[in-house]
């Protein structure tokens, strides 16, 4: 099996954000200092809220990140990781400047060795290991957990949200998770829980299911856009990978819902997606996908995605290429389609050149 599917075995939640980091420091005692970049360029002709004609436009995807770690003993360190993404215009350029230097990950904690590992922050959440199987593709959105940010306003991504404190370990070819999101200003409080279990099975390959959820609740008569009373958002998911030599492929289900206070239909999104890796001749890669949502409120169908992506990926260097890829899209947005962040309706492709340090 090769390197490159390997890597995606390794436990990534314990390391999110520092796997592809370099190492600029190294202490006598262990301590060390790493630092990540990541340039991007994109056209595209995605139809969004400054694309509304689905003409070709181009887009940047500029990410910096640094930290390391700090030696306690010979079982114990400090760890900690600064993670953020960065706008390409100087701010007298961007009308967009606060937005110009965005924190994705913003974390410290401790490393125990076996007993596992304690951060605090913007952490990289134990559910991306179930987020990671549908989320293969070089450009494309995250859809599992879409409503993840109506109670709790910083949760970019379910993975990335402020005030958490969580604990994460290994063992006997488990990965867990568990961790507490104290709250702020909307949402009372929340928790969220992760398992993935990793089967050898020789040289029929690695099978690597995954389960998971979320709960936040609410603080008192909070509302959301339509002025309705929120009270908890839960989310679940279950989900698997499979490796076989050069082959990954992955299938994951989900449901998101909004529930709230009083005779108020709530609001749920479920659906699958199936995603293709296929790692050949050391420099190409094909990936393929399919995915599925609905959302509901009530008995009510008020949107629906069904996307084909199909991508294909040259590795210039082991960490730099350019990629190309195509969705096919067959949705509708039927309840808020003045409001929709995308067309729903809409086939779209890219083409992009990353390069990585």
């Amino acid at each position: 099996m090769k390197k490159t599917i390997l890597a995606a075995l390794l436990p990534a939640m314990l390391v999110a954000g520092t796997a592809q980091a370099a190492s600029v420091y190294q202490g006598e005692d262990g301590s060390n200092v790493d630092v990540f970049g990541r340039l991007g360029f994109n056209v595209h002709n995605r139809t969004s809220g400054d694309n509304t004609d689905g003409d070709m436009r181009g887009s940047f995807d500029n990410r910096l990140g640094f930290g390391g770690s700090q030696t306690i003993n010979d079982q114990m360190s400090v760890i900690g990781w600064a993670e953020y993404q960065i706008g390409a215009a100087e701010g007298s350029n961007n009308n967009k400047a606060k937005d110009s230097f965005t924190a994705r990950y913003v974390w410290a904690g401790v490393d125990m060795g076996n007993m596992g590992k304690v951060t605090g922050g913007r952490v990289a959440s134990g559910l991306i290991m179930a987020t990671d199987i549908a989320d293969v593709f070089a450009s494309s959105d995250v859809n599992l957990a879409s409503q993840a940010s109506v109670i709790n306003t910083n949760a970019t991504q379910v993975f990335r949200q402020d005030d958490t404190i969580q604990y994460q370990n290994s063992f006997a070819g488990f990965d867990m998770s568990a961790a507490y999101i104290v709250g702020n200003e909307r949402l009372k409080n929340g928790y969220n829980l992760a398992l993935r279990y990793t089967l050898d099975m020789g040289n029929a390959g690695k099978l690597a299911p995954v389960v998971g959820y979320q709960r936040n609740t609410a603080e008192d008569n909070v509302k959301d856009d339509a002025n309705n009373t929120l009270d908890k958002n839960d989310f679940w998911v279950v989900g698997t990978r499979y490796y076989f030599n050069d082959l990954m492929l992955g299938a994951v289900y989900s449901e998101d819902k909004v529930s709230y206070i009083g005779n108020v239909d709530e609001s749920k999104d479920k659906g699958y997606e199936l995603t293709a890796v296929y790692d050949f001749q050391n420099d190409w890669v094909v990936r393929g996908g399919y995915r599925d949502y609905k959302k509901t409120s009530g008995s009510t169908t008020d949107s629906k995605m069904k996307d084909w992506t199909a991508e294909v990926q040259y590795k210039l260097t082991d960490r730099s290429s350019i990629f190309t890829s195509y969705v096919k899209r067959d949705g509708e947005d039927t309840a808020q389609a003045k409001d929709a962040k995308y067309d729903l309706n809409q086939d779209y492709y890219n083409v992009g050149l990353r390069y990585e340090f």
